[in-house]
C-alpha cells in the first residue's frame, strides 16, 4: 500500500511539474508574442516614417525644380510654356529696336525733305548744271559738271505733273522735242537712284540758255518778303538771300492771274532773273 501511495505521489508530482512547465511555457510564449507584435509595430512605424520622410524630400525637391523651371521660364519669356507677363523691359526693347534698327536699302538715297508750318513741302532742291547730251521720251540725258550731285552722266526723268521745263529767256514751258543741246541748269529732288547712270526727277530744268547769258535761278521762299535797310529781301530755303531791285516785276506762270510781291509766302516757288548787281529784276511765280 505504501508503495502504491508513493507511486501515486510521484505521479502527482510529475503531473504538477508538467502543469507548471506548461504554464511557464505559456507565459514565456505570451511574452514572445507581445515582443513580436511590439517589434512589428516598431518596424511598421519606422517604415512609415522613412516613407513619409522620403515622400517629403521628393516633394521638396520637386518644388525646388518647379521653382527653378519657373525662374528659368520667366527669364526666357515663358512660364510653364505660357508667355511671361511683360515687365519694365518694354522700354528697353524699344530702345534696342531703335538703336539696332537698320535703314532699308531700296536703292534710293534718303531724301532731305521737310514740311513748313503751312504744310507745304519745302524740300531744298539740289542745284546742278552742265551740258545736255540728248532729250527724248525717256528723259533728258545730261553731263553733270557740278559737285552738288553725282558727277558725269545722269538721266533726268520727266514727270509732266511734277517737272517744269522752262526756257531760260522767258520762263515759258519747253517741250522735250524743242530742247536744244548745250548748257542747262536743273533743280533736283534730293532722292536719286543708285542705278547706272543715276536717275532723278527734277523740280525744274532750265534749257535753251543763250551762250554767254545768265540762267534764271529757282527758289523756294521760307517766308514773305521782308523790308530792310538794304531793300526788300527774299530768303530761299537753301539760305540764299535775294535783294529785289526797285523796279522788279512779278508775273504768274501760265495764268492770266494778277500777282503781287505780297503773294509770296512760305513754300512759294519761283524763277528769279538777276541783273549784273545780283538784284532780282524779274519773278515768275508758280501756282501753289
Amino acid at each position: 500500500m505504501r508503495k502504491i501511495y508513493m507511486t501515486m505521489a510521484a505521479a502527482g508530482m510529475a503531473g504538477f511539474m508538467l502543469i507548471l512547465g506548461g504554464c511557464s511555457g505559456q507565459a514565456a510564449g505570451g511574452t514572445s508574442a507581445a515582443e513580436i507584435v511590439t517589434e512589428s509595430e516598431t518596424e511598421t512605424e519606422s517604415k512609415t516614417e522613412s516613407e513619409t520622410d522620403t515622400e517629403t524630400e521628393s516633394e521638396t525637391e520637386a518644388g525646388m525644380e518647379s521653382e527653378t523651371e519657373t525662374a528659368s521660364g520667366t527669364e526666357s519669356g515663358t512660364v510653364n510654356g505660357n508667355p511671361a507677363a511683360p515687365e519694365a523691359s518694354a522700354g528697353a526693347g524699344t530702345s534696342e529696336a531703335l538703336n539696332g534698327a537698320e535703314e532699308p536699302d531700296d536703292g534710293t538715297a534718303e531724301p532731305l525733305s521737310g514740311v513748313g508750318e503751312s504744310g507745304i513741302d519745302v524740300s531744298v532742291p539740289v542745284h546742278i548744271w552742265g551740258t545736255i547730251a540728248s532729250a527724248g521720251e525717256e528723259g533728258i540725258m545730261v553731263d553733270n559738271q557740278s559737285d552738288n550731285s553725282s558727277k558725269g552722266e545722269m538721266l533726268l526723268t520727266i514727270d509732266p505733273a511734277h517737272t517744269v521745263i522752262a526756257g531760260a529767256v522767258d520762263g515759258l514751258p519747253v517741250e522735250l522735242k524743242d530742247i536744244q543741246l548745250g548748257s542747262f541748269e536743273a533743280y533736283l529732288e534730293p532722292a536719286m537712284t543708285m542705278s547706272l547712270p543715276p536717275q532723278v526727277t527734277p523740280y525744274v530744268v532750265i534749257v535753251n540758255i543763250p551762250e554767254g547769258s545768265r540762267s534764271p535761278q529757282y527758289a523756294v521762299a521760307t517766308d514773305r518778303i521782308q523790308t530792310t535797310d538794304s531793300g526788300k529781301i527774299l530768303t530761299a530755303n537753301d539760305g540764299t538771300e535775294y535783294v529785289l531791285a526797285e523796279n522788279a516785276e512779278i508775273i504768274p506762270y501760265l495764268t492770266r492771274n494778277i500777282v503781287a510781291l505780297e503773294d509770296i509766302r512760305e513754300g512759294s516757288r519761283m524763277l528769279l532773273w538777276l541783273n549784273e548787281e545780283d538784284k532780282v529784276v524779274k519773278i515768275v511765280l508758280f501756282a501753289e
